[in-house]
């Protein structure tokens, strides 16, 4: 094991980025900086990786690191990003998204202080790591944007949250785990992508990247 100045003081710099670009994401009604915040998310994430890589001499961690600014810090992003230029650059979400955004911080942040709080009282006595805590407010805050957005990229960003949760919890739990558990996820990711761009495909007649005008068709 490597020791790192102030290791524990980076790490914990680093989660608290990881949660304030989730909120960053929850405050934003426009498609483009919301994709953009989940690139920077995923990099920061790849740098926490390389940092607990370096403490704990795990070459596993190295390669999740690699895996993850590759993946998710630019192929998935810059593929979401493609699809936002194919119709309208900073396209933004429906109408009466603006109003919403407010509620929606704090609704983030009263996640962000119950997360720490269960983690407090449940799980600190079985795993001692506060960056826990990090992961598991993060999957919270991931299916917080899934369920409050109707635009399917940026649902799709929530997705790629959900993916940063779970393999920073699988880090945390068991670092030897990850690499198995990233091919995994870059599949699901790779899905996901796939179902978002044909979607995408439908709503071109409609010009409309959410399902709004898709549920006239409903019978």
């Amino acid at each position: 094991m490597i020791a790192i100045p102030f290791a524990n003081e980076i790490e914990a710099l680093l989660g608290i980025l990881i949660l304030l670009s989730a909120l960053y994401m929850q405050g934003q009604s426009f498609v483009d900086p919301t994709i953009r915040a989940i690139m920077v998310q995923s990099l920061i994430m790849a740098a926490l990786f390389g940092v607990l890589a370096v403490q704990s001499n795990d070459v596993e961690l190295f390669y999740l690191a690699g895996l993850t600014v590759v993946m998710r810090g630019i192929v998935v992003p810059r593929i979401m990003l493609y699809q936002v230029r194919k119709f309208k650059h900073f396209i933004r979400e429906q109408r009466g998204m603006g109003e919403r955004i407010p509620s929606l911080i704090i609704i983030g942040i009263v996640l962000i202080i119950a997360g720490y709080a269960i983690f407090r009282a449940i799980v600190e006595p079985f795993i001692n790591n506060v960056q826990f805590s990090v992961a598991f407010t993060l999957l919270l805050l991931g299916f917080l944007l899934i369920t409050s957005r109707r635009n399917a990229l940026v649902q799709m960003t929530g997705y790629v949250e959900e993916e940063n949760a779970v393999l920073l919890s699988g880090a945390l739990i068991s670092p030897t785990i990850p690499l198995l558990v990233e091919f995994a996820v870059v599949l699901d990711i790779f899905g996901v992508v796939v179902v978002g761009i044909i979607l995408s495909a439908q709503r071109d007649v409609f010009q409309t990247l959410e399902p709004a005008d898709l549920d006239q068709l409903r019978g």
